[in-house]
């Protein structure tokens, strides 16, 4: 029994020896506070040698407290004594070469921080090389210091500019010569060419130096973003090339489209190699002084899409709140993606006569002729509404909704408006030549109200051959506000809006019709 005492004794001294251990610790956890970082906006910062005039290099950084809370009396400093001696600043250094900024606090998430600018002094040999260590104190809390790599000389990277193209049909190929050139003063050991397309090109040759991965960038989904890496040291006032074109396969649904390249300093490891032959490159003379950092190539498809405007249907009485989902399509074979022009493609909705807005959808807003735009406000009542969506691209079968709460008014009869696909600006899409589809009706049936008589419809639109002719999206030709003169000025008055090509004299009739066999069913 004294044994088993001493053992079970032992065994809670042992225990309590381990909680007595574990509780200071988690009671020095507790009482450490908010932890703040430092980040900074670049790491390795290149100092201009000639030196230039009144523009520094700065050291830029910013703060983010991982919590919890607020960090109380947050202090940061720039300890610039390892590159003092060779450089300047733009704000007095106190003697001890330590830079300090005003006390604050840091509520929890991202904050603002601040810059020091640094400039080389003159005379100073290229590739001189420090470090500038930022620190921070709180009174309740943790600041983690960073460093930044300070270097005289600069490495500077430009691509060359590659012409805009217009009229490459679906089926062929692109070739992209690309250029890299180093107008700065130090080399790059290694470089890193990053390439992306948009949907309709896609790459014609697949390199084992180069990572290839889905990406989106600025709106537009991208087939693929290649990212290719070279061991080559690329001397300054040098240029090199890639030993052969970068080939760009024009698809089916390629219409609007764009190459993007830019080249950026190697940082890291090369990645595991792929599949196919390397890409290399290989020198190209001195450097070309009319590059730029990223280059972005504008290559217009001979193409056609077709833009289909979608109706519809709403029955109610008198006081009634009915709803319509009108819709904007795109049937292909191209992709819709401006990427040079704000007038993206849109939905022009006339309100049926007799009837109010008064839900009107995101991205929706009365329609001003006079200027040829939407108001950007979700004004109810008006006669019509300008529609588009987000994003703005459609990819080939992308069908887009809005959805309008009408009001039917007292005494209203059966009546048509309309949804016409047009642009944000009331232009017809050049790249559509099919425009039998472009507009639709969108009929409210009042129960108990008598039929309206349809107005005159207008002639539908020629439809011209897909492809006929070429493409020409970079000029719009603009027709009124929506592809019929009379449709900005029919949303309110007494008469029905010309609204469906050919087709509101028989979506009325039928429209009376459906009535006349609910009564007799009533009846």
């Amino acid at each position: 029994m004294t044994n088993r005492r001493h053992r079970f004794g032992a065994a809670l001294a042992v225990f309590a020896a381990a909680v007595a251990a574990w509780l200071p610790v988690t009671s020095a956890q507790a009482a450490d506070g908010p932890v703040v970082h430092i980040w900074l906006q670049d790491d390795h910062l290149g100092l201009p040698m000639p030196p230039t005039p009144g523009d520094p290099t700065m050291v830029s950084w910013g703060l983010r407290n991982d919590g919890p809370g607020t960090a109380k009396d947050v202090i940061v400093s720039a300890d610039l004594s390892n590159v003092i001696d060779w450089v300047t600043t733009d704000a007095p250094v106190p003697a001890d070469h330590v830079y300090t900024w005003p006390v604050r606090d840091v509520p929890e998430g991202e904050a603002a921080g601040s810059v020091i600018g640094l400039s080389a002094k003159p005379g100073t040999p290229l590739g001189t090389t420090g470090t500038v260590t930022l620190s921070g104190t709180s009174s309740n809390g943790t600041v983690v210091s960073t460093t930044a790599k300070v270097t005289v000389g600069t490495t500077a990277l430009r691509v060359n500019r590659l012409a805009d193209r217009k009229g490459d049909k679906p089926g062929s190929t692109v070739d992209a010569p690309v250029t890299i050139s180093n107008v700065g003063t130090l080399a790059a050991d290694g470089v890193q060419l990053r390439m992306r397309t948009t949907v309709g090109l896609s790459y014609a040759q697949h390199y084992s130096n180069c990572v290839y991965s889905k990406e989106s960038a600025e709106g537009y989904d991208l087939t693929e973003q290649a990212l290719c890496t070279f061991d080559t040291v690329i001397e300054p006032g040098k240029s090199y090339r890639v030993d052969q074109p970068v080939g760009l396969d024009v698809t089916d649904q390629a219409l609007f489209e764009y190459f993007s390249h830019e080249a950026l300093p190697l940082s890291g490891s090369a990645p595991k190699p792929g599949d196919g032959p390397v890409l290399s490159l290989v020198a190209a003379g001195g450097a070309a002084t009319d590059g730029t950092a990223i280059d972005r190539q504008h290559i217009d498809a001979d193409n056609t899409a077709d833009m289909v405007a979608g109706g519809a249907t709403a029955e109610g009485a008198p006081g009634d709140l009915v709803h319509v989902t009108v819709s904007l399509g795109n049937k292909g074979p191209g992709w819709v993606g401006y990427n040079a022009s704000d007038d993206q493609p849109a939905l022009l909705v006339t309100v049926p006569t007799g009837t109010r807005a008064e839900k009107i959808p995101a991205h929706c807003s009365p329609w001003n002729d006079e200027a040829k735009s939407g108001t950007g406000e979700q004004t109810p009542g008006a006669a019509q509404y300008i529609c588009q969506s987000s994003p703005n691209t459609f990819t080939v079968g992308d069908t887009r909704s809005f959805d309008f709460g009408l009001r039917i008014r007292a005494n209203a009869a059966t009546s048509t408006g309309a949804a016409h696909a047009t642009t944000a600006f009331g232009n017809t899409m050049a790249f559509d030549h099919t425009h039998g589809n472009d507009t639709a009706a969108v009929t409210v049936e009042v129960e108990g109200g008598a039929t309206a008589t349809p107005g005159a419809s207008a002639s539908p639109s020629t439809t011209t051959a897909a492809g006929t002719g070429g493409n020409s999206p970079r000029t719009q030709t603009v027709s009124g506000s929506g592809g019929s003169g009379a449709l900005a000025s029919t949303g309110s008055s007494g008469t029905v809006p010309v609204a469906a090509a050919c087709g509101a004299a028989a979506l009325l009739l039928g429209g009376g019709l459906l009535l006349l066999v609910r009564r007799r069913n009533r009846a």
